[in-house]
C-alpha cells in the first residue's frame, strides 16, 4: 500500500527523478514506461508523490491524455480526502483537451477544496465551451472564496468574457485590476478581447496604455494590434508596427507574419502580402497559405488565389475548412461555377472535410453571382444541412441583383422566421421592390421599419492621410474644408462627364427625380473621402478607402473612371471585400458589378445614430424650400402650429428658419433616417442643436449613440517610435 512506502523509497525517488528529467521533452510513451517501472517496483499509482509528478508530466504533453489523467486521479480518490494539486492538474488537462466539459463535471463533485489554482482552468473550459452562465457562476464562487482578486483568475475572467462577446464585462474586470498588478497576460487578454469582438479603436487605446506603463509587447500583443490596424485600414500605422516587429526580432514569429499578411491584404497592398509570405520560407504554415489565398480572392485576384492553392497542394499541405472557403470564394469572384463545384467535391473526397454551412453558403453565392438564382434556390432546398439565415440572405441578395421577385419573397419569408428584425433583410427586400419599380411597396416596407424600430448601421468611409484617419458620411459637411471638398466633387463630376460617364441612377432606391438621384450618388461617403484624399495627398500616392457597407454599382464604375482621369491608384474595401480601382485596371467584366456574398449589401439608406436634427440646407432655392415646407406641414403630417404668427418659432420670419423646424418635426417622427431628411435635397442632418430662444427643436437619441461617441475618441499611434497618432473623426453636422 502507498502508506507503507515512504517518500524516500529508492524506487519512488528514481521514478520521480525520471519524470522530472523527461519534462524537457515530455512524451506519453515515456510517462507510461516510468509508470510501469514504478508499479513493478511496488509503488502504487495511488501514492501521492508519484501521482503528482505523473499528472504534472501528462499536463506538459501537446496531446493531453484526459482518460489516463482521470484514471490516475480515480486511484488517488481511494486514499480518502484529495489534495487540491492533483485535482487542479487534471482540471488543467481537461480544459485543454477536446472534452473541456469534463473539468466542470469534476468541479461539481467537490473532490477537493478550491485553492488559488482551481479557477483558471475552469474558466478556460467555460471560454472554450462559450458557457457564459457557468463562467458567471464560477466568477461569483471565486469572489465568495476570496480568489477573484488574484491576477491569474482575473486574466481568465477577461479571456472568458471576451470569448463570449461581453467585451464590456472583460474591460470592467481589467479596470478593477491594479495597474501595477497587471502582467503581460492581462494586457494581451484585454487586447484580444477587443480585437476578437471587432473593437479596433479600443485595441489601440489599451495598447497606448500598455506602452505608457513600460510593458514590452510580445507576439500576441502585436497580432492584436495588427488586427486592429487591418480593421480600420490604418496601413501607415501597420507599417510602423512592422518596422518595430523587425527591430525587436519578432519577424520569425509565424503568428505575427500571418497577421502581417492579413493586414496588407485587407488594406489592398497585395504585393506586400506576397512579400511577407515569400520571406517566411520554411516557416510558412497552413494559416499562412490560407491568409494569402483569402487575401488574393478578396482583392479580385481569383485566378492567382487558385494557382496558389494548387502550389499549396504540390507542397503536400492539407487545407483546412477555412482554406476551402477562400478557394470557393475565389471561384465565386471569377465566375468559375464548374470549378467551384469541382473543388467542393474534392474537399470531401480528397481531404475528408465535411461541408459546413459556410461552404454550402459559398456554393449558393457562386450560383447567385452567375445569375443562376433558380439553381441556387434548388441547391438550398436539397442541401444536407438546415440552411440558416445567412444562406437565405445570400439568396435574397441575388434576387435583388437579378430582379427575381418571386424567389425573393420566398427568401424573405424564411428570414422572417429565422432572424426577424434584421435591418439588412429589410433593405434587401426594399432594393428588390425598387429594382422592379414597386415604389409603393418600398414606401410601405420602410414605414414598417420605422414602426418596428428596425435601425440600419450608418454608412461611413474612412481614409488615412498623414498619420490620421478621417471619417465621412453621406452628404457630410462637417469637415472644416467641406467647401473645398465639394468643389473637388463638382470638378470630379464634370471631368467624368467629359469622359462619357452616365450615372447609374438605378442604384438610388428612392422614388425621386432623376437629377436628385444623380446628386445623391455624387455625395456618397466614399466619393467624399476620395475628393478629400485628392485634395490633400501628393500626386502618385495610392488612395485607400474603407467603407463599412457594400459599395453601390455606380460608385464602383465611377471610382474606376476617377482612377483613370486623375492617374491615381484607388483601393476601396467595403464590408464584403477589397476592390481595387486602378489606372488601366486588368479586371474581368463580372467584377464591374458587385454581387452579394454571404453578407449581402445593405445599400445606402442610412439610419443615423446619435442625437441629430434635420434642418433646411443653406443655398437651396426659395421655391424648393417653399415646396418642401408645404409638403412637410401638409402631406408629411408635421405639426407646424409654432410657425404661425405669434407662435414660439415664428421669429425669425424666414423661409429657411420655418423650413428647418418643419423638416426636423418630420425627421424625428419618422425614425431619424437619412431618407426622412431628404426633402428633394433641401434637408441636411446636423449634430448641433438648432434650438434658439423659446423655439425648441425636437430631438431623440438612438441606441448606438454611445458607440459613435466612443468612435470619436479613437487614437492610434506608431509602435516603432512609441508615439501616438490621433484618429480625427469628422462626422456629419
Amino acid at each position: 500500500m502507498s502508506e507503507a512506502i515512504p517518500s524516500t523509497h529508492p524506487a519512488l525517488r528514481h521514478c520521480v527523478a525520471l519524470l522530472r528529467l523527461h519534462l524537457a521533452a515530455p512524451s506519453l510513451a515515456a510517462a507510461k514506461q516510468i509508470h510501469a517501472r514504478a508499479l513493478r517496483a511496488g509503488v502504487p499509482t495511488s501514492h501521492p508523490l508519484l501521482a503528482k509528478h505523473l499528472l504534472f508530466h501528462l499536463a506538459a504533453l501537446r496531446a493531453l491524455p484526459l482518460r489516463y489523467a482521470v484514471a490516475v486521479l480515480s486511484r488517488l480518490l481511494t486514499r480518502g480526502p484529495l489534495d487540491p494539486f492533483p485535482l487542479n492538474t487534471v482540471l488543467r488537462i481537461a480544459a485543454g483537451s477536446p472534452r473541456p466539459r469534463v473539468a466542470l463535471e469534476l468541479h461539481r463533485r467537490r473532490l477537493a477544496p478550491p485553492d488559488t489554482h482551481t479557477y483558471p482552468p475552469l474558466l478556460q473550459a467555460c471560454a472554450r465551451l462559450l458557457a457564459l452562465r457557468d463562467g458567471e457562476c464560477l466568477h461569483a464562487e471565486a469572489a465568495k472564496n476570496g480568489f477573484a482578486t488574484l491576477v491569474f483568475v482575473q486574466n481568465s475572467l477577461v479571456h472568458l468574457y471576451g470569448a463570449c462577446g461581453l467585451f464590456e464585462s472583460a474591460h470592467k474586470v481589467f479596470d478593477e485590476m491594479p495597474v501595477r498588478g497587471r502582467n503581460l497576460v492581462s494586457w494581451n487578454s484585454m487586447l484580444n478581447s477587443f480585437a476578437a469582438n471587432g473593437r479596433p479603436n479600443e485595441v489601440l487605446t489599451v495598447f497606448r496604455e500598455m506602452l505608457g506603463v513600460n510593458f514590452a509587447p510580445d507576439g500576441f500583443t502585436i497580432v492584436s494590434v495588427l488586427t486592429a490596424c487591418a480593421e480600420i485600414g490604418a496601413l501607415a500605422l501597420g507599417r510602423r508596427v512592422h518596422v518595430y516587429v523587425e527591430k525587436v526580432g519578432l519577424v520569425d514569429n509565424s503568428h505575427v507574419s500571418n497577421a502581417l499578411i492579413d493586414l496588407y491584404a485587407k488594406c489592398g497592398s497585395v504585393n506586400d502580402a506576397r512579400r511577407i509570405f515569400e520571406e517566411m520560407g520554411l516557416g510558412r504554415t497552413v494559416v499562412s497559405w490560407t491568409s494569402l489565398i483569402v487575401g488574393l480572392a478578396a482583392n479580385g485576384f481569383g485566378k492567382e488565389a487558385l494557382e496558389l492553392f494548387s502550389l499549396m497542394e504540390r507542397e503536400k499541405l492539407v487545407p483546412t475548412e477555412i482554406t476551402m472557403v477562400g478557394v470557393l470564394y475565389a471561384c465565386s469572384h471569377c465566375g468559375l461555377v464548374d470549378d467551384g463545384f469541382r473543388y467542393f467535391d474534392r474537399m470531401k473526397e480528397d481531404y475528408g472535410i465535411s461541408p459546413r454551412i459556410e461552404h454550402l453558403g459559398c456554393m449558393v453565392d457562386l450560383l447567385g453571382r452567375a445569375g443562376r438564382v433558380e439553381e441556387a434556390y434548388d441547391y438550398i432546398i436539397t442541401m444536407p444541412l438546415e440552411p440558416n439565415a445567412v444562406v437565405w440572405r445570400t439568396l435574397l441578395g441575388s434576387c435583388a441583383m437579378h430582379k427575381k421577385l418571386g424567389l425573393g419573397k420566398v427568401a424573405w419569408e424564411r428570414l422572417v422566421e429565422l432572424d426577424p428584425g434584421h435591418s439588412g433583410d429589410y433593405v434587401l427586400l426594399s432594393n428588390l421592390y425598387a429594382a422592379v419599380g414597386m415604389w409603393a411597396d418600398v414606401h410601405v416596407l420602410r414605414k414598417t421599419m420605422v414602426k418596428d424600430r428596425v435601425r440600419k448601421n450608418p454608412g461611413h468611409s474612412l481614409v488615412e492621410l498623414r498619420n490620421s484617419v478621417y471619417e465621412f458620411v453621406m452628404g457630410d459637411r462637417s469637415h472644416p474644408e467641406s467647401e473645398q471638398i465639394y468643389e473637388m466633387l463638382a470638378d470630379i463630376a464634370e471631368r467624368l462627364r467629359r469622359e462619357g460617364y452616365i450615372p447609374r441612377t438605378s442604384n438610388v432606391l428612392a422614388d425621386i427625380e432623376e437629377e436628385e438621384k444623380e446628386t445623391a450618388l455624387n455625395y456618397h461617403s466614399e466619393r467624399l473621402a476620395i475628393a478629400f484624399a485628392l485634395l490633400k495627398s501628393l500626386p502618385g500616392i495610392p488612395i485607400r478607402i474603407i467603407k463599412n457597407l457594400r459599395m453601390c454599382g455606380d460608385c464602383h464604375v465611377a471610382i474606376k473612371l476617377i482612377s483613370k482621369v486623375y492617374g491615381r491608384e484607388i483601393i476601396v474595401r467595403d464590408r464584403i471585400s477589397a476592390a481595387g480601382a486602378r489606372v488601366a485596371p486588368q479586371e474581368k467584366a463580372e467584377s464591374a458589378t458587385p454581387i452579394p456574398t454571404l453578407s449581402p449589401p445593405e445599400g445606402n439608406m442610412t439610419f443615423v445614430d446619435g442625437v441629430t436634427w434635420c434642418v433646411a440646407r443653406p443655398g437651396v432655392s426659395q421655391e424648393d424650400l417653399q415646396n418642401a415646407l408645404d409638403w412637410a406641414c401638409g402631406q408629411g403630417g408635421a405639426d407646424c402650429t409654432p410657425l404661425q404668427p405669434g407662435g414660439r418659432c415664428y421669429q425669425p420670419d424666414t423661409l429657411l428658419s420655418h423650413a428647418s423646424y418643419a423638416f426636423n418635426i418630420f425627421y424625428q417622427q419618422n425614425g431619424n433616417s437619412d431618407i426622412a431628411c431628404n426633402f428633394g435635397g433641401a434637408g441636411t442632418i446636423i449634430k448641433r442643436n438648432p434650438s434658439f430662444g423659446s423655439c425648441k427643436f425636437l430631438a431623440s437619441e438612438t441606441s448606438a449613440a454611445s458607440a459613435l461617441n466612443r468612435r470619436s475618441m479613437w487614437m492610434i499611434f506608431a509602435a516603432a517610435s512609441m508615439l501616438f497618432l490621433h484618429l480625427r473623426v469628422f462626422q456629419s453636422v
